[in-house]
C-alpha cells in the first residue's frame, strides 16, 4: 500500500500559526497565573508579611522650609 502524502504551502503556514498560538498562548497564561501557580508550588516556603504602609507620605528635606 502506498501512500501518497502532499503538504501545500498552506498547510506548513497553518502549522506554523498553530504552533506560534500555542506558544504565545502559554506565555500568557503564565504571565497571568504564573506567580499563583508558583506561590502553589511552593507551599512549604511561608514569606513573612509585608509591612503595613503608612496613610500618611513622608516627609523628605526638601519639604522643609530652612530655619535661620
Amino acid at each position: 500500500m502506498e501512500i501518497f502524502a502532499y503538504l501545500d504551502p498552506g498547510s506548513a503556514s497553518a502549522l506554523l500559526a498553530a504552533v506560534l498560538a500555542g506558544i504565545a498562548g502559554i506565555g500568557a497564561a503564565l504571565r497571568t497565573f504564573g506567580q499563583n501557580f508558583v506561590n502553589k508550588l511552593m507551599f512549604w516556603k511561608k514569606d513573612e508579611p509585608a509591612p503595613a504602609a503608612d496613610a500618611t507620605p513622608a516627609e523628605t528635606p526638601e519639604d522643609e522650609t530652612p530655619e535661620q
